[in-house]
């Protein structure tokens, strides 16, 4: 019996060390995904979050527009998301939401 357990054991840390990467992998493959349920959350109110979306309650710029300007890049966007928005709620998302939605933002970009 106590055999049988130590093999179960093995086996469950063995199949454990092996789920880091690929849980990392899958993370990493959808930033994008993970970026716009979060943009859909938090920002959607104030942004048009995805292209031809609902109108947010403000004129501020829809996502795609942010994409497309010339200096935009993830780290600036990150970095913005990160500080609180003057006159909105639910601003100033932590480092970890704040690169989904960046990278979700420059998803739109037109090549």
């Amino acid at each position: 019996m106590a055999k049988n357990w130590k093999k179960s054991a093995l086996v469950a840390a063995g199949l454990l060390a092996l789920s880091g990467p690929l849980a990392n992998a899958q993370t990493v493959a959808n930033t994008a995904d993970a970026g716009h349920v979060l943009a859909d959350q938090f920002c959607a109110d104030c942004h048009i979050v995805a292209p031809h979306g609902r109108p947010g309650w403000t004129d501020a710029p829809a996502f795609d527009a942010i994409a497309n300007r010339p200096d935009t890049t993830e780290a600036k966007l990150s970095a913005f998301i990160q500080i609180p928005h003057a006159h909105m709620l639910n601003t100033g998302r932590p480092k970890n939401e704040s690169e989904g939605i960046a990278t979700y933002i420059l998803s739109l970009r037109k090549n």
